[in-house]
């Protein structure tokens, strides 16, 4: 490219003429660029330089007004080789393109196209995350009416057996807790499962049942070995023997839920592997179905409270489904494991490997050791030879029966959850006494207001004050239904004064220094006033029952109380630590954005403070679920009753007279009016044995509020 130094004589080698003149013009109307000698003020206007003559065109020119040019050149020039300017009255589109340079490949992307392939297809849009998969299963009307049928016939085998033992005078209720038993394991599956949830529900049936239902353990037939292969293939998406170097057909653990097996993954660690029974889901959901089918029926005529069984029935189907779930278990394990890692040494759970586990396959570490049931026979036998090789290895009876109650008060009051079934078959002792806990699929946990009423009830325990271990047990029972909260308590009271004896003293039995008759008596007398626990509560007294049972059949003299205290005292050291930590991290670095933020918080919490306290003074001490009136229940009761009675006698009665119109010609039948044949219908004699029928259960109904404790404004 030449430039002359004026703008008449631009010319530029390579372009055409009309390029030329475009590119020219777009030189001349460039604005003018300002001259700091001719203007010293940026912000100011200089006049622009006189028009160049034809006879001194190059020393006319101002240098500032070349370099302008040049710059519009080169912008034109720019815009020319990208396509974005084009010649006036052209157009790009009419060119002609050569077909042979034209090429569809994809251009260059983020990622190398072989790489690319693999992730093409249908099958993305259709994988929901992990975390959305649920477990569900369904059961059909055959399937829940079969399974309600086998129940019944074994229910009625049942009763058969205990009026063949009444006609003997051998009738008692441990022989009916026994047949019951023996009954569930004949029908097997999930009905073994039911029981053994049955047996935490200690506040809906006699202890001397829930002693015997918790007998059902791990005596359940094994399922197919090829079953258990299959399932691990499908999973794992590989043949078995490209997961594990070795593993045993032989299931070493057969329950109602899965089996287990051992194997040895390819870097030598001896797992045990637990597989899901095939269809245990369906049939869960169909023995669920057919205890509410049951439960409603019972309700509808009465024999029970309306509406008692409802939130049992949503509780248990609960529990059955999360032990199902063996991602959930594998998760309760960790958190287990993690959480008694950094405050209790010898405490532990298996290690969970996650990248093998699913929904029904929990691959974990292996345990060896000997199970708590071996210990406690040796203990209660007195086998002196074991005893000794036991303590050799640094097992010792009282020691575990120590550790066993500090683990409980340690899920408690400070863990993210707690074991809520430790039977003597799911707890492996190590050497040195130490304890490993396995089959997390029952576990609960509590919220900071049931945790606190817990430890206010050991806190009036130790300090003989039963008026306030009343007032805690009735926190823990709240919303409390209409009862007369005095003769309750009154009678709780004299629960609470026995046990304190029995602790007390000094000659008692190793049964009357745990908390177990304390809870079931406790319990009973919820059930006898039809006062409903929530599903933590029960988890907890359930948990609490089978550790301090098996510690004082391990070592009589131990004191759950006690040590109680001695745990305490351990938290508190713990509190102690972290609290010095927070405060040497306060007076040094300052407080932190949180802490700005806790006490903006704290200043609102201070207006509502006074609010809520005026609130609670002015209302009364429980709280209480909320009822209908007894007059407009039973109001409502009869108004929805001759509602009912009206459709139904006139929707009869119509059809009485369709019947005689129809039927007239072919049998000689007269029409009749809608009134008469009203009429025909309340004659009828099985229809009033209905309408009796359902008057009577709404009579029963009504008088079930009737009988109701009136709540007044200040029940306490």
């Amino acid at each position: 490219m030449t430039l002359d130094g004026s703008p008449d004589h631009l010319t530029w080698d390579g372009l055409d003429k009309d390029e030329s003149e475009e590119i020219k013009s777009e030189a001349e109307n460039a604005p003018p660029s300002p001259d700091p000698e001719r203007d010293p003020d940026p912000e100011g206007f200089a006049p622009p330089p006189p028009p160049p003559t034809n006879t001194f065109r190059e020393s006319t020119l101002d240098p500032g007004r070349i370099e302008q040019i040049r710059l519009a050149a080169l912008h034109a020039l720019g815009r020319r080789k990208d396509g974005s300017a084009q010649p006036k009255g052209r157009s790009n589109y009419g060119r002609g393109v050569d077909p042979s340079t034209l090429d569809f490949k994809p251009p260059p992307g983020i990622i190398p196209p072989e790489v690319r392939k693999n992730l093409q297809g249908n099958i993305l849009p259709q994988v929901s995350p992990a975390m959305m998969r649920q477990l569900n299963w369904t059961a059909n009307t055959f399937q829940t009416y079969s399974r309600l049928m086998i129940y019944g016939f074994a229910g009625l085998r049942w009763a058969a057996h205990i009026l063949w033992d009444k006609l003997l005078s051998i009738d008692t209720i441990e022989r009916r807790a026994v047949r019951l038993r023996e009954a569930i394991e004949r029908i097997g599956g999930s009905a073994v499962k039911v029981g053994q949830q049955m047996a935490m529900r200690i506040d809906l049936l006699p202890y001397e049942y829930t002693v015997e239902l918790a007998k059902m353990l791990d005596r359940m037939p094994t399922f197919p070995t090829s079953y258990a292969i299959e399932r691990i293939e499908t999973v794992m998406g590989k043949p078995l023997l490209e997961v594990f170097a070795a593993f045993d057909p032989v299931p070493i653990g057969s329950a109602s839920v899965a089996c287990v097996f051992q194997a040895f993954l390819k870097n030598g660690d001896r797992v045990a592997v637990k597989v899901r029974r095939p269809g245990i889901g369906q049939k869960f959901v169909a023995d669920c179905n057919a205890l509410a089918a049951v439960l409603q029926f019972l309700e509808f005529f009465t024999i029970i409270r309306p509406g008692l069984s409802r939130n049992f029935v949503y509780e248990f189907r609960s529990m059955l489904m999360e032990e199902l779930d063996f991602r959930k278990e594998a998760r309760y394990t960790e958190l287990f494991r993690s959480g008694v890692k950094a405050h209790m040494k010898h405490i532990s759970a298996p290690r969970i490997y996650f990248e093998l586990s699913s929904q029904d396959i929990m691959v974990s570490e292996f345990v060896s050791g000997i199970w708590m049931r071996e210990l406690i026979a040796a203990v209660e036998k007195n086998d002196t030879r074991a005893l000794e090789l036991l303590r050799a290895e640094g097992i010792h009876p009282e020691l575990v029966a120590k550790r066993l109650l500090r683990t409980n008060q340690f899920g408690v009051f400070e863990n993210v959850l707690f074991h809520a079934d430790p039977h003597p078959s799911n707890v492996v002792i190590e050497r040195n006494s130490e304890l490993v806990f396995i089959d997390f699929g029952s576990s609960g946990a509590y919220t900071t207001k049931e945790r606190n009423n817990w430890k206010m009830l050991s806190h009036y325990h130790d300090q003989a004050d039963i008026g306030r271990m009343v007032q805690a047990a009735l926190a823990l029972l709240e919303p409390l239904p209409p009862i007369d909260v005095d003769e309750f308590s009154k009678r709780l009271e004299g629960i609470f004064w026995q046990d304190l004896y029995a602790f007390r003293s000094k000659h008692t039995e190793w049964w009357e220094r745990t908390s177990a008759k304390i809870w079931i008596r406790f319990l009973s007398l919820a059930r006898e006033y039809n006062i409903p626990l929530n599903l933590n509560t029960l988890k907890m007294i359930r948990s609490t029952l089978l550790y301090e049972t098996i510690a004082a059949r391990l070592y009589p003299e131990v004191n759950a109380y006690k040590e109680h205290r001695v745990y305490s005292n351990t938290a508190g050291k713990r509190a102690r630590k972290r609290v010095h930590k927070q405060v040497l991290k306060f007076l040094f670095k300052g407080p932190s954005n949180e802490n700005y933020l806790a006490i903006e918080q704290l200043s609102d919490m201070a207006n509502r403070t006074v609010y809520l306290a005026q609130r609670w003074l002015d209302s009364p001490p429980f709280q209480f679920t909320n009822l209908v009136d007894k007059a407009s229940m039973a109001i409502s009761t009869f108004l929805r009753g001759v509602l009912t009675f009206s459709v139904t006698t006139m929707s009869l009665g119509f059809c009485l007279v369709a019947y005689h119109l129809v039927w007239r010609g072919a049998h000689g039948l007269a029409p009749i009016g809608i009134w008469q044949a009203v009429k025909e219908v309340l004659r009828w004699t099985p229809y009033q044995f209905v309408v009796g029928v359902k008057l009577f259960l709404d009579i029963r109904k009504v008088l079930f509020r009737f009988f109701d404790k009136d709540i007044k404004e200040r029940n306490s």
